[in-house]
């Protein structure tokens, strides 16, 4: 069984070059931080976010070549984005991506069920590393079972152990 049907209750698929909207305007979504306080010239804006999503998926492809990149829905709709490696030591997480109006529904909690559900398949840790200015995200991951396994200023390594 592949991810993707493990995942079959998310309608998951991989992604198609008709979603590049969707996935640009996800991306976005997770990078207000790149608006400022909303005094930023749109243009100027959009053309930073654009480039940001550009490099993060350049980084990607580099770091986890034979990452899994796959589409979540709700019904009909697209809602969130899971880049996934699956190595021969871990499952990893790479990043996880929800539309703001499917954030703090269970979405995501289901999603990373699922996924310690395939890692204990496979008898496999599951790791992801959580920003230290997501303190909403490092809290839901402390609370599904994950441990720290290193923090730094910048971010913590997470670790979830098969049963």
């Amino acid at each position: 069984m592949t991810l993707a049907t493990h995942l079959h209750a998310f309608g998951a698929r991989a992604p198609a070059p008709g979603d590049a909207p969707f996935l640009a305007r996800l991306y976005a979504s997770t990078r207000q931080d790149l608006l400022g306080s909303g005094g930023a010239d749109p243009t100027l804006a959009a053309s930073l976010i654009s480039m940001q999503q550009r490099l993060q998926g350049a980084d990607y492809r580099e770091r986890f070549p034979d990452a899994l990149y796959l589409i979540l829905h709700e019904g009909q709709e697209a809602v969130a984005r899971i880049v996934v490696d699956h190595g021969p030591l871990a499952v990893r997480l790479v990043d996880i991506a929800l539309l703001p109006h499917a954030r703090g529904r269970g979405i995501g909690s289901a999603v990373l069920r699922a996924l310690q559900q395939w890692a204990a398949r496979h008898r496999l840790p599951l790791t992801l590393s959580v920003h230290r200015g997501n303190p909403q995200a490092r809290r839901l991951y402390l609370n599904m079972g994950f441990g720290i396994e290193r923090a730094d200023a910048l971010a913590d390594a997470l670790r979830w152990p098969p049963a």
